[in-house]
């Protein structure tokens, strides 16, 4: 798959909990990735920046996470997770050329912290709440 399609990944949710739990789940799922995230969390937006390189020192940030909070129906938190901004990385011949397609730069780690993210946002309303992810259309 190329940058196109995995930066329409995304997770949708509904989940019946205060905003600070849902907060407090998106920060559980960063923390995940160990030292290869920064969170920074106030009450209607985290943003979850992802750092691919050996270390944080020396790695530049790809891809940005932004999730938005908001009041849903019913007393639910509605969240949308999203690719904010992002780098890429092509191979190359003769060291100009390009050759084959566009990387997502820290590809494995934005996938883990979907993965953890919707893990964590199931837990907080495994009753009545919907997680779901946002797939590329096809074309």
């Amino acid at each position: 798959m190329g940058v196109k399609q995995d930066v329409q990944h995304g997770v949708t949710a509904d989940v019946r909990a205060d905003r600070d739990s849902v907060v407090g789940a998106c920060q559980r799922a960063a923390e995940t990735l160990g030292k290869h995230a920064r969170v920074q969390a106030n009450a209607a937006r985290v943003t979850v920046q992802i750092l691919p390189g050996m270390s944080q020192t020396f790695s530049s940030v790809s891809p940005v996470v932004g999730i938005s909070l908001s009041p849903g129906r019913d007393g639910h938190v509605h969240l949308e997770a999203g690719v904010e901004s992002h780098r890429t990385v092509q191979s190359t011949v003769f060291g100009f050329i390009p050759a084959g397609p566009k990387r997502l730069v820290g590809r494995q780690y934005f996938f883990r912290f979907l993965n953890a993210l919707e893990a964590e946002l199931a837990a907080l309303d495994p009753v009545s709440g919907s997680v779901q992810r946002r797939q590329p259309q096809s074309v």
